[in-house]
């Protein structure tokens, strides 16, 4: 494939269009054989990853040229022994997380459309991650828009590319983006000499299978503390109505009654029901929003977020607190 025409081409030929050489750069620790496989997968793995994000523009040969210096540093970190550089390289390239390279390859490019995909894709991991390693909501916002930024600036050593080059698709990038909000929270600790244990940082580093997928559901363990955050929240607002409030959230939530059901047990039309219990959700939302900023001092631009991240376990709460 020609790196200027995207017109297919096979290893060590030239480009019938524009004469270019099609074949990958010789490197000094990958013998020469070894990257007719190499660029035959990425081929492969590159077109299924534009099918999939259609809207990216990364060029093959970039791609293919980002898996060879992987696979350069793979090598040279692997004691050779009776494994062969072709045994390690099939290996690495039988487990490299191509999907996730790719974007990552892409947004170290400055493809602006990939950084929008990354951001949709991962602020929110990156959200709970922060959460766990932060003292407030307000810090793990600071500490996660830091990281969006840090991600995309020039590396610290100089060479020009990007912090998110340093992704090398060996583990999912789920998991890689927590290794690094762990270690920029620990670095903060450490820079303000906060009397923090680093220990309680470092069981928070996620561990990986063989396989390189996370051991637990990352809905699980990420939604865990901004549910358990709204849910303390939930508890104080639903306090604070009468019983009969209290009464008609049981009914609609605990036992399945409708809203005509309900308004027959309330005397009421079936349309006072409706209006009544959407009043309640909107002050149940309205005093959670308020409880966020005044118990865990979230910021008001942060809380809609915090909410949004529990959202799915709103309703199992409410449930689950209604009936104690």
């Amino acid at each position: 494939m020609c790196p200027a025409c995207n017109l297919p081409g096979a290893v060590d030929e030239v480009c019938p269009n524009c004469g270019r050489s099609t074949a990958l750069p010789r490197h000094r620790l990958l013998r020469p054989e070894l990257l007719s496989p190499i660029q035959a997968r990425v081929e492969k793995e590159w077109h299924a990853a534009s099918r999939t994000h259609s809207q990216l523009a990364l060029p093959l040969q970039q791609f293919a040229e980002k898996v060879v210096r992987i696979a350069e540093k793979h090598v040279s970190s692997l004691a050779m022994g009776d494994v062969s550089q072709e045994q390690i390289v099939l290996h690495l390239l039988d487990n490299l997380k191509w999907p996730d390279l790719f974007l990552t390859t892409a947004c170290a490019a400055g493809d602006g459309v990939a950084w929008e995909v990354f951001r949709r894709e991962y602020r929110s991991v990156i959200h709970i991650a922060a959460l766990k390693t932060s003292t407030s909501a307000s810090e793990a916002a600071e500490l996660s828009d830091t990281l969006l930024t840090d991600l995309f600036l020039p590396h610290e050593s100089g060479r020009g590319e990007s912090k998110i080059a340093q992704y090398h698709g060996l583990g999912s990038l789920e998991g890689w983006i927590k290794v690094v909000v762990h270690r920029m929270a620990i670095d903060r600790i450490r820079l303000h000499q906060r009397d923090v244990p680093i220990e309680e940082l470092e069981v928070e580093l996620p561990s990986n299978s063989a396989d390189g997928k996370p051991d637990e559901s990352i809905v699980e363990r990420d939604t865990h503390r901004a549910r358990d955050m709204v849910s303390q929240c939930l508890t104080l607002a639903l306090e604070q109505l009468s019983p009969q409030e209290r009464l008609v959230l049981n009914l609609y939530y605990l036992e399945g009654v409708n809203l005509k059901g309900i308004g027959q047990i309330l005397k009421a039309h079936e349309s006072t029901a409706s209006r009544l219990l959407d009043r309640l959700k909107a002050q149940l939302h309205k005093s959670v929003k308020k409880q966020l900023q005044e118990k865990f001092k979230v910021r008001k631009t942060e809380v809609p977020h915090l909410i949004e991240l529990a959202q799915g376990h709103l309703e199992i709460d409410l449930k689950k607190i209604l009936s104690q």
